[in-house]
């Protein structure tokens, strides 16, 4: 069969509905679950193209069954899609292979039980293994230790079918963080500008424009993820950042501004831009009514020839509508904000070693 051109959101659903569907409720028509496509891979974003086909793109499902149920079917439904899935879908092989780099790929075959990849879990079980979280009641400080990329992977993709509850409740539940949660990375996305915001001036007094082109960078990128941070939405991982900040409607107007800031030669032009992207930021975030008017001013950094703005206004007038247990906190937000590596915020496991910070 020809291969068909299409995305994996849609691969796998009409792979669920022609195929697996039946399957399932030929053996199990009793069951409650539900069908997906989310967790990682580009496909669940949307985000799939011609390269991404290249390792882990193809038919992949996620099925959710009942917690009562879960350890006496899952490998009775494994082995049922072994023997009874058919060798492709739409010219796409049902079976997989492991590439020298343990990625996945599909490769057809002729004979034999098909390696697939439907993934059998119950709720619980998946939130286990995908954010270490063991329920849904979560503090505020547990919440700010799941990282929003595999939040944003969870509560994305699509559900095909659904007449399991639990599944529905907890993509309701991690939906976005609690009030709380959220302006407090808030006040804290801000505390990590006003650190590094007069580094820009700095660096163009000593000459040093490689200095100068990295802090810039760094600084744009803050304040990316404090627009994310402010329309409630989690920040992507690098690789997905700006492609899905692109989405937001107030990117129509700032993102050509940043891009300007970011290939801009004169340094001190660099400076007075990145001031106003400051009061831009600001404006959004006055819009939202969290605290009272704040009013931005450029200002000198001290007596030096730098411009800055108040960022120390807005953080005081942020610390005031922040409760406690947060509101005793340092400013250094959720495991996203202050660290940088995505072995570990993409990998809720290690995230449970980082529980000291917030002691």
């Amino acid at each position: 069969m020809e291969r068909q051109s299409i995305s994996g959101i849609d691969l796998s659903e009409r792979f669920f509905y022609e195929v697996v569907k039946s399957v399932i409720d030929t053996e199990f028509p009793e069951l409650k679950y539900g069908a997906a496509l989310i967790g990682p891979g580009s496909e669940v974003m949307g985000l799939d193209d011609e390269i991404s086909k290249d390792h882990d793109w193809g038919l992949k499902l996620y099925i959710f069954v009942e917690e009562s149920r879960y350890d006496s079917i899952k490998q009775t439904m494994n082995d049922m899609f072994r023997e009874r899935l058919p060798y492709d879908f739409l010219g796409h092989s049902t079976n997989w292979v492991f590439n020298e780099d343990k990625t996945m790929r599909p490769e057809l075959i002729s004979e034999g039980e098909v390696n697939h990849r439907i993934k059998i879990y119950s709720v619980k079980s998946f939130l286990k293994e995908y954010l270490d979280i063991e329920t849904l009641e979560l503090s505020e400080k547990d919440w700010l230790l799941l990282p929003e990329q595999r939040l944003l992977e969870f509560t994305s993709g699509k559900i095909f079918f659904n007449t399991l509850g639990e599944l529905t409740v907890a993509r309701s539940k991690l939906q976005y963080f609690p009030d709380n949660v959220w302006k407090y990375k808030i006040l804290s996305q801000w505390n990590r500008i006003s650190q590094e915001i007069a580094f820009v001036g700095r660096t163009r007094m000593l000459g040093d424009e490689l200095g100068t082109r990295i802090e810039t960078s760094r600084l744009v990128r803050m304040l990316i993820e404090m627009l994310f941070i402010l329309k409630r939405r989690y920040i992507p991982y690098p690789k997905w950042l700006t492609v899905i900040f692109q989405q937001l409607p107030i990117a129509k107007t700032i993102y050509p501004f940043l891009l300007g800031i970011l290939n801009e030669t004169e340094n001190e032009i660099i400076e007075n831009s990145l001031c106003d992207a400051y009061l831009m930021i600001l404006e959004e975030q006055n819009k939202l009514q969290i605290t009272g008017e704040i009013e931005g001013k450029i200002k000198p950094f001290f007596s030096r020839p730098q411009m800055i703005i108040n960022v120390d206004d807005i953080i005081e007038e942020l610390k005031k509508i922040i409760e406690p247990p947060l509101k005793d906190l340092k400013q250094i937000g959720s495991i996203d904000q202050f660290i940088d590596c995505t072995d570990i915020t993409c990998n809720s496991n290690f995230i449970k070693n980082a529980k000291g910070f917030f002691d």
